[in-house]
């Protein structure tokens, strides 16, 4: 007969491997070190526009500049991943349609997992210090959702560890003049700043535990829904219609300035060093940082009704509703040149190693232009709408009406 010493030992073993097992569950196995160094050295896409200040613009990636061949591609059903623009985290692709989020291999479009929920914006990646694997902010109908990046496990048609925490919702009220992507949560660090779905409230959000750290009712502006936030240093800018710009203290969530500019129909911001920038119907103003000053005022008499602007090695880029791409010196608000893109939609250019591209579901073709002279590069034609691109090493991931697809230089 077994010692009562033998049979507690025995009882711990099996305690201590039921918990290891619901933690494996939850979190995913254990990272080793190949793939720790494998995430370090790739070139990522985190979130929408690239990083919290919205730049659209990272200094390490790179795409197709002259002609096109696709690397692999990924058919899903027609409209399922309404453009949302995806994301890019180590080794992983993410893509989020109305009823799911799909992960899949970088270099090959093989799909990692499936997971099912109900998304309305592009995920954006979070680091999670409690977690093994990090946390992929979302937002949903009704909430602001943090999903494990590993995907948790399917089980008998069951998904476990999948989603880690919902925080911060109630009801729906999207803008009514919006692209797929105008409100995807914002990432610095292990904070997720969003818009709450009810659209009353800006939010500070832990990305471990879903905890909120702050809340600022936007009812104390002169502010409608608010675009997706963005994130310089200490502050958070928050912009809407009809004219009010402000800045949040990112730490306590209080307000430090607001300001009313005198240009209707703002549109979403983007922070860089020399100040906010902020377009509008017909012009793009950059505010200072300390006290929402107009700094300069670029106008290009067009008539944008949507789309931010990119900011890359002291240049911001625009469009301007009326076909033309505009690059703009950031210190000084000037003019540097002016390009014809054939098309009258505003949208959002994305900037990668010396070239401005651009991409939107009404158009047909993904376009680039250089950064330095405005020079037509290239037109690819080979689908039928497109989010906006993310980058990483030489290839360009797009989501168009009935792919995803891995883009890069045809040798």
């Amino acid at each position: 007969m077994p010692s009562r010493r033998s049979v507690l030992a025995a009882g711990g073993l099996v305690a201590a491997g039921l918990a290891d097992s619901v933690r494996a569950v939850v979190d995913g196995p254990e990272p080793n070190s190949a793939v720790s160094t494998a995430f370090t050295e790739t070139v990522d896409w985190p979130m929408v526009r690239y990083d919290a200040a919205g730049t659209g613009y990272n200094p390490d990636a790179s795409g197709p500049t002259d002609d096109v061949r696709v690397r692999w591609e990924y058919e899903i059903d027609h409209g399922e991943f309404a453009w949302q623009a995806p994301i890019l985290a180590g080794d992983t692709l993410f893509a989020t349609g109305r009823d799911s989020i799909i992960a899949l291999e970088r270099e090959t479009g093989d799909v990692q997992f499936t997971r099912s929920g109900a998304f309305r914006s592009a995920p954006a990646h979070a680091e999670a210090s409690a977690y093994r694997t990090d946390t992929l902010a979302v937002s949903s109908p009704d909430s602001i959702d943090g999903l494990n990046a590993g995907g948790g496990y399917e089980l008998f048609g069951l998904e476990f560890g999948s989603q880690r925490w919902r925080s911060v919702g109630r009801g729906l009220d999207t803008p009514f003049r919006s692209d797929p992507t105008t409100r995807p949560p914002v990432t610095d660090g292990e904070t997720v700043y969003a818009i709450a779905p009810n659209a009353h409230r800006a939010v500070a959000i832990d990305a471990s535990s879903g905890d909120l750290e702050w809340e600022f009712s936007i009812d104390e502006l002169p502010l409608a829904t608010p675009y997706r936030p963005v994130v310089w240093d200490d502050t958070v800018y928050l912009v809407g219609l009809p004219t009010t710009v402000a800045a949040i203290n990112a730490e306590s969530g209080t307000r430090r300035w607001a300001t009313g500019l005198e240009q209707i129909d703002l549109l979403p911001p983007t922070a860089t060093p020399e100040g906010v920038l902020v377009p509008g119907n017909r012009q793009v103003s950059l505010l200072g940082h300390a006290d929402g000053d107009v700094r300069w005022e670029y106008t290009h008499d067009g008539n944008a009704d949507d789309g931010r602007v990119a900011v890359a090695e002291g240049t911001v880029f625009c469009t301007d509703g009326e076909g033309s791409l505009h690059a703009i010196d950031l210190e000084e608000g000037t003019e540097r040149w002016t390009a014809d893109t054939e098309y009258s939609f505003q949208t959002n250019p994305v900037v990668a190693d010396g070239v401005v591209y651009l991409g939107d579901f009404r158009w047909d073709e993904l376009l680039a232009f250089d950064a330095e002279t405005g020079e037509s590069l290239l037109a690819y034609d080979d689908g039928a709408g497109f989010s906006q691109p993310i980058f990483g090493d030489g290839v360009c991931y797009v989501v168009e009406n009935q792919r995803i697809l891995a883009l890069e230089e045809a040798t």
